[in-house]
């Protein structure tokens, strides 16, 4: 998981309708039902969760410390698909029993390494590596149609692309995976048995992209074909300014919120 900066997310509960209407145009779906689509849950199961539950969302602390605003995102983003949610005045351990004082059903945490929804009485753990990479995929689908036998490049193998990798074979889509990193790339090849991009200028031969990479603005004019998708988890966005206009319409991207509905869904098996 990327730690995330003020600055980034800084907007984000000023802009949630904004946010949840770009997600309807690019999916279908708005905030609750893509929760429910992603975890292929129906829309009525989540609405019902949505009226039964209490999610608490704690600030942690410890390492680094509280990224500013971004309990009260996500707090906004689960309270924008229809669940009644708070960030506790508490942190960290104290936060916990504070949320369950307040008889939450549901916590939201993130330190530097993890970001966990956890579900009290289901015990159920959700991981923001892993419901991102499933969100990601699943909403690229929405937006270019099925992946079945589609070649889908991933860029970066960290913990996000690995987990999208796995996913898109899950869905039989055909991954290509590419990093700069040729001997973390080779070893996730041989692991997860994927061919490779050798030459970073060949990213132009494929439509269907997923970019985990987090270095930002690098993929510049030129480089993608005119009818490309990008579906990026990773931040900061790797197109630059002017990319990010020619694709404005073709960009699947946000800060929290597609990795964080994913992950509520998942708490409402």
């Amino acid at each position: 998981m990327t730690r995330l900066k003020t600055e980034w997310i800084d907007e984000l509960i000023n802009n949630i309708m904004t946010n949840e209407q770009r997600l309807i145009d690019l999916t279908g779906y708005n905030y609750l039902e893509f929760a429910a689509h992603a975890n292929h849950l129906s829309q009525d199961a989540v609405k019902q969760a949505g009226v039964c539950e209490l999610v608490a969302v704690v600030p942690i602390t410890s390492g680094l410390g509280v990224i500013g605003r971004f309990s009260e995102s996500v707090a906004a983003i689960i309270r924008q698909a229809g669940f009644n949610s708070f960030v506790t005045e508490n942190t960290d351990i104290d936060g916990l029993y504070e949320s369950r004082a307040r008889n939450a059903t549901m916590v939201f945490f993130a330190d530097d390494n993890r970001f966990l929804g956890w579900h009290f009485s289901k015990n159920i753990i959700s991981d923001n590596n892993i419901s991102t990479a499933r969100g990601y995929v699943e909403a690229l689908e929405c937006a270019a149609g099925s992946l079945n036998d589609k070649a889908t490049l991933i860029l970066g193998c960290g913990v996000v692309g690995y987990e999208i990798a796995k996913y898109l074979k899950s869905k039989n889509a055909i991954p290509i995976i590419y990093d700069k990193n040729h001997e973390l790339m080779k070893r996730i090849s041989i692991e997860l048995d994927l061919p490779v991009l050798k030459n970073i200028m060949e990213i132009k031969s494929y439509d269907l992209i997923m970019d985990a990479t987090s270095e930002g603005e690098w993929i510049h004019k030129g480089m993608l074909q005119d009818k490309a998708w990008i579906s990026s988890p990773g931040v900061p966005l790797s197109l630059d300014d002017e990319m990010k206009v020619i694709y404005e319409h073709r960009i699947i991207h946000d800060q929290l919120d597609i990795g964080t509905l994913t992950m509520l869904g998942e708490l409402c098996r």
